[in-house]
């Protein structure tokens, strides 16, 4: 090659490089921004579906209260005046709270693409049919309680619904698994076990224990695969 074409070749390679070391730099960081992004919405959606479940919760029990507030004032034993006044502006108060909720939720809903629903969130007395669901998928499940239930707070039923339910939805591997609630003072213990291999367990589940000041952890062991969550009644 002659000098003068070695001389640029050399020139060439000198600036290039850096530039393509700096291209490349660049699109990494570019790549790893969008993935942080990506996490992070996914995270929002997260917490803005579970925020909606909640108020859902809210929604309904206000409707109960409504209800029931109605129902008092017209078949109160006596004509007192200033109770039934009480009462009719409580009912009001509680149907503007529940029209607030609801329109709430519309904006949830636009935002998570999950329409709000019109009927109560599942609770613990409806874990018989999510098993019943998993047994007809091919999964054999026994529910045990250890200890007296005890009333716990809306939120928690829910989130210890969503935890038991998401638990069984990630059950590859295994032939049979066990819902174990252990009812403590003022704590409720949630376990799901099966003997599949050990896996991790998503995210949401997690943040729905958290969310009501509790707890998750994941145990994986000789037996099986094991999900734990810890959660205060109230």
């Amino acid at each position: 090659m002659p000098p003068l074409l070695s001389w640029l070749a050399a020139v060439t390679t000198v600036v290039l490089c850096p530039a393509v070391v700096l291209l490349l730099r660049l699109r990494a960081r570019s790549a790893a921004e969008l993935a942080a992004e990506r996490r992070a919405r996914a995270q929002t959606v997260r917490h803005a579906l579970i925020v909606q479940e909640l108020h859902e919760v809210v929604a309904h029990q206000v409707s109960v209260m409504t209800l029931g507030i109605g129902a008092g004032r017209m078949t109160m034993g006596r004509d007192a005046r200033r109770a039934a006044g009480t009462l009719k502006d409580a009912e009001e108060s509680g149907r503007q709270a529940l029209g607030e909720l609801q329109r709430m939720l519309g904006v949830l809903s636009a935002f998570t693409g999950v329409p709000p629903s019109r009927t109560p969130q599942p609770c613990l007395d409806d874990l018989p049919d999510l098993l019943q669901e998993m047994r007809g998928r091919g999964l054999p499940v026994d529910l045990v309680q250890d200890g007296s239930p005890a009333p716990a707070a809306p939120g928690v039923e829910l989130s210890a619904f969503r935890i038991v339910q998401e638990a069984l939805r990630d059950t590859e591997g295994a032939s049979r698994a066990t819902v174990t609630l252990r009812w403590r003072r003022r704590l409720l213990e949630v376990l799901v076990s099966d003997d599949g291999p050990s896996r991790p367990i998503g995210q949401a589940a997690r943040e729905r224990a958290a969310l009501v000041g509790g707890s998750l952890t994941v145990e994986g062991h000789a037996d099986g695969h094991a999900v734990r969550a810890r959660l205060p009644l109230h």
